[in-house]
């Protein structure tokens, strides 16, 4: 079954408990994104050397619904977007809470952990730009 698959938690608790994680780890904004009044992002800023850095989190819910509907050990009644937005969501934060956790200890920064989620643009991320780009940026 996939990861968290049966969460019963909302979007709503989920994206405050990662908001209050982000703001211990030194977030000095956050923004949250709506759409039909349901919360479908965050973004946060960081101060640096004096400058500001904004990452936005990678909410992707769709893939996760098409995962959770290839599973064979998830049951059908859970594979519907309402569903898979809380496990995306669920899954985000656990994945927060294990980034946090190594950058606690003095393993990484939380800007070389958050990296790919940098806003360079307006709404695109360093990651997002290596794609369009097939990442022609890099030299090696």
């Amino acid at each position: 079954m996939i990861y968290m698959a049966s969460t019963k938690i909302n979007c709503n608790k989920t994206a405050s408990e990662i908001m209050q994680l982000l703001s211990k780890f030194g977030a000095t904004q956050i923004l949250t994104i709506f759409e039909n009044l349901e919360i479908v992002g965050l973004s946060f800023m960081i101060n640096r050397n004096g400058g500001n850095l904004s990452f936005k989190l990678p909410i992707r819910c769709q893939p996760v619904l098409e995962a959770m509907k290839k599973d064979r050990h998830t049951p059908n009644n859970l594979c519907n977007p309402e569903q898979a937005k809380r496990v995306a969501w669920r899954q985000i934060l656990r994945w927060i809470q294990a980034q946090l956790a190594l950058i606690e200890i003095g393993m990484v920064q939380l800007e070389e952990i958050f990296m790919p989620y940098l806003l360079i643009g307006k709404d695109e991320t360093v990651y997002e730009r290596l794609i369009t780009t097939h990442f022609k940026q890099i030299e090696i």
